[in-house]
């Protein structure tokens, strides 16, 4: 009996922890205004994007033209992280600079 009313408050206790703890805070997407096809700045502000999920991070990125998210989407998640690396690589030294 001691050990079924000890698993109840175990049961209670976690169910008290992650009611208090309530939902995760969701990170919000990184902006990518590089275009990862392309390797230009995104000037247009307006464009459409895509948001990306990848394995450590969600990104909202951005393209130069029309023809990119179609480029873009014919990568594979992993070319699809190298390319935004290598955007957000671009984007920090040009905030570097300036």
């Amino acid at each position: 009996m001691k050990k079924i009313t000890a698993l109840f408050s175990a049961i209670a206790l976690v169910a008290s922890v992650a009611a208090i703890a309530g939902p995760g805070k969701e990170k919000k997407p990184i902006e990518v205004w590089t275009c990862p096809i392309a390797g230009q700045a995104v000037t247009d502000h307006k464009a459409k994007g895509v948001t990306f999920k990848g394995k450590t991070a969600t990104y909202d990125v951005h393209f130069c033209c029309g023809g990119c998210p179609e480029e873009f989407a014919k990568l594979s998640p992993k070319e699809k992280e190298a390319k935004i690396a290598a955007a957000l690589k671009k984007e920090a030294a040009v905030k570097k600079k300036g």
